[in-house]
């Protein structure tokens, strides 16, 4: 943060522009939602267990997150600890030094996630960390330091050349004498599953390495996105797009699209930046739904019951994180990134053979053949990650019905429409009640006469 300067030779004071500390807190924590926050920590674990291992396996490497009404809030990761220089220059200032080194692949972008999630929980924050061959701790009291006309934290421990001796390489993160808003939601029962539900979504990726993310000591569940495919017969949609070329970092796009089982809740387009999911199983116009053409068309309708089945999966990946299309809080897209824009049209001509699929699917409801049902009961739901190895780039989602063999003595439903008046006449010359039985003794009736007696 800038600092008051000194008035020039003439005496003239300078025109301050800094900010006030308690509006800088304000601006920065305002509107920050409190599973946001913790899920911005989780990220910086992510990204940890990426520096330390690559796009490899996590095995081994774990993140705890403990927290209640009325005790702290704390999160503690194995993933290789901070660096001094990182911690000096990095750790509490907001955006990145130009002399900062990004971890390719990174979600943390813009250097503001960290201090945001803990400033908007309570007034005494804990930073300790860990390398092979550093220590340092930082303690910060809000309410004292937003008197302090200095700016800058203070190391309470600073430890080169050293490591503590059985102490895993990572960090510590706490925070305590929460503010009251923040205890009453840490209390709520619900809090603590839908945080888990929620991370369980947003963190696929690092969950797929088996990075091990505990929530009050329950371990979330690294259960991989699926798709139905069954080959020849129903196979998702697959398309890559590269954005820069050779001469800069490439933005590379794959969307991915079919069916798998109807859920309601789950259905929808799912939207990740470096595997970090933006959007969970949205159903919104961001994603193309209730889009219509110039005419008037309507080229993917509105969310519906019968839609529910309906999975489509777009990642973003990049070097260079700067260049994804993402929020500032990682809960949204940029949409007004072209890069997005041009990703959204494909994302609603890729929906468009699925949306027929299904839309077929539930006509054949009231049939007593039902190939396609057939199709969808017989496929595999696959890891969508194993299906992009193998399905054909750029290429739409394909269906067909499996026919099965025809038992003649299965029985099916005929149906037809003829006039109240004759029909009611039929029955009281057939002596029946009901109309499905005038059905059944006529088609009986023209079976005995011209099948029968004539075979």
């Amino acid at each position: 943060m800038p600092r008051k300067k000194p008035s020039n030779k003439q005496g003239i004071p300078p025109v301050e522009a800094s900010p006030t500390k308690n509006l800088f807190l304000e601006a920065l924590t305002s509107d920050l939602d409190l599973a946001d926050a913790v899920s911005d920590l989780v990220d910086n674990c992510a990204d940890a267990a990426l520096r330390l291992r690559g796009k490899t396996n996590y095995r081994g490497l774990n993140v705890h997150i403990t927290f209640g009404k009325d005790k702290p809030f704390e999160i503690r990761d194995n993933c290789g600890g901070i660096d001094l220089e990182t911690a000096s220059t990095v750790l509490f200032r907001l955006g990145r030094p130009a002399t900062y080194r990004e971890t390719p692949g990174q979600v943390g972008r813009f250097g503001i996630g960290m201090k945001r999630a803990v400033f908007m929980m309570g007034n005494r924050i804990s930073v300790e960390s860990w390398t092979s061959d550093s220590h340092f701790k930082i303690d910060i009291g809000l309410e004292r330091w937003k008197n302090d006309p200095e700016w800058d934290f203070k190391f309470s421990i600073y430890e080169k050349g050293k490591k503590t001796r059985g102490q895993e390489a990572g960090t510590v993160i706490q925070v305590s004498q929460l503010k009251d808003t923040i205890k009453q939601e840490f209390g709520l029962p619900t809090f603590e599953p839908e945080l888990m539900e929620r991370l369980q979504k947003e963190q696929k990726t690092a969950l797929s390495r088996e990075l091990g993310v505990f929530v009050n000591s329950k371990r979330l569940i690294a259960e991989p996105y699926r798709l139905k495919y069954l080959q020849s017969h129903i196979e998702p949609a697959y398309f890559v797009k590269s954005y820069n070329g050779t001469t800069e970092t490439p933005l590379n796009v794959e969307i991915v699209a079919g069916v798998d089982e109807s859920k309601p809740k789950d259905a929808g387009w799912y939207v990740a930046c470096n595997g970090r999911f933006i959007l969970v199983a949205d159903k919104s116009s961001k994603t193309g739904w209730g889009e219509e053409d110039a005419e008037g068309e309507i080229l993917v309708p509105k969310m519906h019951q019968q839609f529910a089945r309906f999975r489509g999966y777009v990642f973003f990946d990049c070097d260079d994180a700067k260049k994804l299309p993402w929020n500032s809080t990682k809960t949204g897209l940029n949409t007004d990134s072209h890069i997005y824009r041009e990703t959204r049209q494909l994302m609603v001509t890729t929906a468009r053979p699925v949306i027929t699929f299904l839309n077929r699917l539930d006509a054949e409801k009231e049939l007593d053949e039902r190939p396609l049902h057939k199709t969808i009961d017989t496929a595999e739901s696959r890891p969508v990650t194993v299906l992009t190895t193998d399905l054909p780039k750029n290429k739409n989602f394909r269906f067909t019905g499996l026919e099965g063999k025809t038992d003649p003595e299965q029985p099916i439903r005929i149906s037809y429409v003829k006039r109240l008046g004759d029909v009611q006449k039929v029955r009281r010359k057939l002596q029946v009640e009901k109309n499905r039985e005038v059905g059944s003794r006529t088609f009986d009736y023209f079976f005995e006469r011209e099948i029968r007696k004539k075979a």
